[in-house]
């Protein structure tokens, strides 16, 4: 009998959600009892310890904090949040009380302009932290939104503050998450001041596939749960601009639309050789 990895497991769940509706699941024959979420119609899974049950437990910060000592079972919330697609995991403005880990699934933080604009700050993906950024300030900067059926784990900041008081290398960490997420829209300005359209595409395709590396995914064909507008939003191009270029990358051999939400890089080289192209001018 074969016996499926962490991985098989998660990649499993993925199709659930994909295709389940915002009814009771079951799930490795544990029971979800529901509970509405503030602002939402998102619902909690009270699993028995969601941490133990998730493939993400080893790098997640929620998970490592327990297993360290460093933060009281009690102060934590024990479930994950469940939230259809288009559904807000939190908004603007809002006192930031929670922070959470991305269980399953995938989000986008959107900035929402005075005029009605919306520019897409960023995508998240399993094993990805959200709200840390309006830690300072006790509220949250932006509106996290899932792309997908997803699920996120609650980090309760208050307990979170306290333990970061009492133990140095948590207020490292914490450093450390915030550090890479200013860093990496620091860089996504550094690409859209200096790359034009495909050399951006080709960059997005490429910190994508890193990323579900990182999770022990495949970095070669994966899922890009965003809209084409979305994706424009982010890179700072018009969505049919994106699609020219998705077409554009299609002909020269580069990547595979397999699917409307998926695609293959066949030639990472040939991708990273128009970044390197581009930063030869």
């Amino acid at each position: 009998m074969h016996t499926r990895t962490p991985i098989e497991l998660e990649l499993q769940r993925h199709v659930r959600l994909d295709t389940a509706d915002q009814g009771t699941r079951a799930s490795s024959g544990v029971v979800n009892t529901l509970r509405s979420a503030p602002g939402t119609t998102s619902h909690r899974l009270n699993h028995g310890d969601p941490c133990d049950q998730c493939f993400q437990s080893r790098s997640c910060l929620q998970a490592v904090l327990l297993r360290e000592g460093s933060m009281d079972r009690r102060g934590v919330a024990r479930a994950a949040i469940r939230l259809g697609k288009g559904q807000r995991l939190f908004a603007t403005g809002r006192t930031l009380d929670r922070v959470y880990a991305i269980r399953a699934g995938s989000f986008k933080s959107v900035l929402r302009c005075a005029d009605g604009r919306q520019q897409v700050l960023g995508f998240h993906v399993s094993g990805d932290m959200v709200g840390l950024d309006g830690f300072a300030a006790q509220l949250y900067l932006c509106d996290v939104v899932a792309m997908e059926a997803s699920e996120a784990c609650e980090i309760d900041a208050r307990a979170l503050e306290s333990a970061a008081r009492e133990h140095s290398m948590l207020r490292r960490r914490i450093q450390s998450l915030i550090a890479q997420s200013m860093l990496r829209a620091q860089h996504n300005l550094l690409v859209l001041g200096s790359m034009q359209g495909a050399e951006r595409l080709a960059h997005f395709l490429l910190d994508m596939s890193e990323r579900y590396q990182v999770l022990g995914l495949s970095s070669r064909e994966f899922a890009l749960r965003m809209t084409r507008k979305d994706i424009g939003s982010y890179l700072g191009l018009y969505s049919e601009t994106v699609s020219r270029l998705f077409t554009r990358l299609e002909h020269a051999g580069l990547i595979q639309v397999t699917r409307r939400h998926r695609v293959q890089i066949i030639d990472r080289i040939g991708l990273a050789a128009l970044l390197s192209s581009s930063a030869g001018h």
